[in-house]
């Protein structure tokens, strides 16, 4: 029977509540009508009062955060029972007194009462380690590998988590290497190999040992798992793809490799194959919800609704994850042009979808010609959920401008920004608002604001100097706000499509072609890029070129409001007549 049990018969009587100043063998000062209470608890053979006095006095210090005297007390105490628990406190109270002296006596004290134990090895090369005393670390990490192998683990990867923690990295190499290199034919001693190397910033020296691994041990599906990860992180994407195709043909049941093997296609962008590969595991776990999950995102990304809302139907009749059943397959209905169905399912999300779901309910209802109900909801979320007040004045005011209320959805951002003065966002958005809104005030004054607070925010450098050059004739300022978003973002489509329009503005027409054919290269689906690159195209002479960027544009985006506005332009101006 351990102490604690032992002493549980006695940690409440009085008898044996010492103040903390006696020492073991003092008369207590306690006065003899204080002591005439009830009857002392009879003491289990073997406890003394110096030993439950040195408990308690250890286990009141470490309360109090007196770690040294904990240490003495508790040490005290272990010696007195020979009890590899107490041995184990006092060491703890050891390290967290920060005194190098104590830390030794404590462990020292911990090996001997327990010379077998995991624990106490651990934090003795621990200390080594940090005392740089390799020679010293090696004697106990020997120890943790045969320990640990005894109880049927790999001792090896332990080591290679204890070792991470040295300082410098290359210190981990040169002691893991020690510690295997009488174990040439050893899994486990090659995978900790592979751990060590990759925590150590020497990926080649990780894939080789991994590799090894995976031979010396064909079976084993963890250093399998490390190795396409460590290829994959060094850029070897191919060669990552290859390895795991040939382990995943290996090992056909083993759901971790079929899994990472799903995630490479879907990065590949396979998701047809990804979607076979989760099909073929669910065959093995018909009802396994990550698999059933998988299933049903991938559904919805290949647009295929009924499959979608199978899978995400059967995942909720399995108990898990509810919730997000729930929201995917309003989702589903929602694609499906279903709204009640939808609303109904969002109704019953809670947890981390919740506050989406309630969004996209308040979608639904004004879609469904119910604004007023949208709104109250949104208000609603606001006074529950101050912390996203503001995301959700944006939706508001972005569910006002689609349906077409713009006044309305300025007052929105017009509360908001009262509400929560030189919010960044909030500035942004209704600079952005006013700008559609032809407000060249709102604008100014909004995303002037935010430069003031922000002086390098390129998008808004950017929105301020496009529409500058396409409301106004103020276009050299407009250029200088421009190059400046460019120095700051030089591969951003976007601003090089503004830096394009104002050069056309300006007459430079040449130069203009260059910005926005670089633009439309890094956006081609951009419709606005389209508009203003066929306006150049048109104004240089190129007139079929130019038709031929917008029908590519319209083809894309039939119904966008600018591209329509620009061809429509120009067809009246040609007297209807497309070249």
């Amino acid at each position: 029977m351990r102490l604690a049990l032992l002493l549980s018969a006695v940690l409440c009587s009085r008898a044996f509540l010492l103040p903390d100043r006696l020492e073991a063998g003092e008369a207590s000062p306690v006065t003899p009508a204080a002591t005439a209470a009830p009857a002392a608890v009879e003491t289990p053979p073997g406890l003394t009062k110096t030993l439950v006095y040195a408990v308690l006095a250890g286990q009141i210090a470490a309360q109090r955060g007196e770690h040294l005297a904990a240490f003495e007390h508790l040490s005290r105490a272990a010696q007195l029972a020979r009890d590899e628990d107490l041995a184990e406190k006092a060491a703890r109270s050891a390290l967290a007194s920060n005194q190098d002296e104590a830390v030794g006596r404590a462990v020292a004290l911990w090996l001997e009462i327990a010379p077998d134990s995991l624990a106490a090895h651990q934090i003795a090369a621990f200390v080594r380690l940090q005392d740089e005393d390799l020679e010293g670390a090696m004697y106990h990490l020997r120890r943790l590998v045969n320990l640990t192998s005894d109880e049927g683990e790999s001792g090896f990867v332990q080591l290679a988590r204890l070792v991470h923690k040295l300082r410098p990295p290359g210190q981990r190499m040169e002691l893991m290497e020690q510690l295997t290199a009488g174990e040439p034919d050893n899994a486990d001693a090659w995978f900790a190999r592979a751990l060590v190397a990759a925590g150590s910033e020497r990926p080649d020296e990780a894939v080789t040992a991994a590799q090894r691994a995976t031979e010396l041990r064909p079976d084993w599906i963890e250093p399998r798992l490390f190795l396409v990860q460590l290829l994959k992180d060094a850029d070897r994407q191919a060669e990552a793809r290859a390895t795991l195709e040939r382990f995943v043909a290996e090992n056909p049941r083993d759901q971790g490799l079929q899994t990472l093997y799903a995630q490479f296609l879907v990065d590949d962008k396979e998701l047809d194959r990804a979607r076979e590969v989760f099909a073929g595991m669910l065959v093995e776990s018909p009802r396994e919800p990550d698999v059933l999950f998988a299933l049903g995102i991938l559904s919805l990304q290949l647009e295929d609704l009924a499959s979608g809302r199978d899978y995400f139907t059967r995942l909720r009749e399995t108990e898990e994850r509810r919730d997000d059943a729930a929201y995917y397959l309003g989702r589903v209905e929602e694609l499906d042009g279903k709204s009640e169905a939808a609303a109904a399912w969002y109704l019953k999300v809670r947890g981390e979808h919740a506050q989406d779901a309630r969004i996209r309910l308040a979608r639904l209802e004004a879609k469904g010609g119910d604004l007023d109900k949208a709104r109250e909801r949104l208000r609603l979320m606001r006074d529950q959920s101050r912390k996203d007040a503001v995301m959700l004045f944006m939706v508001e005011a972005e569910l006002l401008t689609e349906m077409d209320r713009k006044p309305e959805a300025l007052k929105v951002y017009d509360a908001a920004l009262e509400a929560h003065p030189d919010d960044r966002e909030l500035l942004y958005a209704r600079g952005l608002h006013g700008a559609a809104m032809q407000r060249l005030d709102v604008l100014e004054t909004d995303l002037g604001r935010l430069l003031e607070l922000e002086p390098d925010h390129a998008d808004a450098l950017n929105a301020l100097g496009y529409s500058l050059a396409d409301m106004t004739d103020r276009y050299q300022e407009a250029l200088a706000l421009i190059q400046r978003a460019l120095a700051l973002k030089p591969d951003e489509g976007a601003i090089l499509d503004s830096l394009g329009w104002v050069h056309y503005r300006l007459g430079d027409l040449e130069l203009a072609l260059d910005y926005l054919r670089q633009a439309s290269a890094k956006i081609p689906d951009d419709p606005e890029v389209a508009a203003h690159l066929g306006e150049v195209l048109f104004a240089l002479g190129r007139h079929d070129e130019a038709w031929d960027v917008w029908d590519k544009g319209l083809a894309k985006a039939p119904e966008h409001a600018y591209l329509l506005k620009v061809v429509g332009r120009h067809r009246v101006s040609q007297n209807g007549v497309q070249p």
